[in-house]
């Protein structure tokens, strides 16, 4: 069976490559809805770009949008945050409603924001959702956005507070997870065939992909994290990765703690699971399957 995906990227090669793995495994997924957020000139470069990569694909009706550009202001008690039009929360749940009940994977490579806003707004959205995979959260590692706190939840706790706590099946993708998937210099060269043809689709994301290792004209070839596709590998090859059922919270007050998540596998008596956090994954295995996936792409 064929499942409808949303994909909520942020801009650049990584998010480019995630689309464009996701396009080659259409008796699997269908994207019926990406978006992108982060700066509005690379959101608006993205889009662009994912508009024509969807074209070549015969999937000109799918939805490219712009994701909430900031985070939940003051929390939930807002219809909006401050100075922005909903918009992309508002495309999200018509894309999710316009789904059968129990039928929509929704891979979230970035904060949590359009989704948690699409929630407020629309709680009946949940039954629509047969499962959300984040990338987020730093259990038993180093953050990344601080000691102990993950960039795509520290950037909006409470949106990701507002999703763990809809009832919605939630996988966490955490850092503890994905420290170790990245594009080195091997993995780089296997792709090169996507390369021998500039102008295609499969050329484009290849330069991009290259571009993002090498710094532009800066850099001399420093490893790039690929945990931006890691929400989407999950889905499509889950027996790569393994974890528990745990109960999430996310610290949305402490001064120095705010954005931390924090996982207890048994709560206190009427606390149930509400995330199963991966804890591994094979990882050789994992790029493997990005890099036949890329390799696959019709030039």
């Amino acid at each position: 069976m064929t499942r409808p995906i949303i994909l909520d990227l942020t801009p650049g090669a990584q998010g480019m490559a995630t689309l464009l793995a996701a396009l080659q495994v259409p008796d699997h997924v269908r994207p019926v809805l990406v978006l992108f957020s982060g700066r509005p000139a690379e959101v608006a470069v993205a889009q662009a770009h994912a508009r024509d990569m969807l074209r070549q694909y015969g999937l000109d009706d799918v939805g490219v949008h712009a994701g909430c550009p900031g985070p939940l202001a003051g929390g939930v008690d807002h219809d909006l945050p401050a100075g922005q039009d909903g918009l992309g929360a508002l495309h999200l749940l018509q894309a999710v409603r316009a789904c059968p009940a129990d039928s929509v994977s929704l891979c979230c490579s970035g904060p949590l924001t359009t989704l948690a806003l699409a929630l407020v707004q629309a709680p009946d959205i949940a039954t629509h959702l047969h499962g959300v995979i984040v990338n987020g959260g730093a259990f038993y590692v180093h953050g990344d956005a601080t000691a102990v706190a993950e960039h795509n939840i520290a950037t909006d706790p409470e949106a990701a507070a507002v999703v763990l706590a809809a009832g919605v099946p939630v996988t966490l993708v955490p850092l503890d997870c994905t420290a170790r998937l990245k594009a080195d210099a091997v993995w780089m060269e296997q792709l090169e065939p996507m390369g021998r043809m500039p102008a295609s689709v499969a050329g484009r994301v290849h330069a991009e992909l290259a571009a993002a290792r090498n710094g532009g004209a800066r850099g001399s070839g420093v490893d790039v994290s690929l945990r931006v596709v890691a929400p989407l590998l999950a889905l499509l090859s889950p027996g790569l990765f393994s974890g528990h059922l745990a109960h999430v919270n996310v610290e949305c007050r402490g001064e120095f703690t705010r954005g931390m998540t924090v996982a207890r596998r048994m709560g206190p008596p009427g606390v149930q699971p509400n995330a199963l956090v991966l804890e591994r994954m094979s990882v050789e295995a994992v790029r493997g399957v990005l890099r036949d996936l890329l390799l696959s792409v019709r030039r």
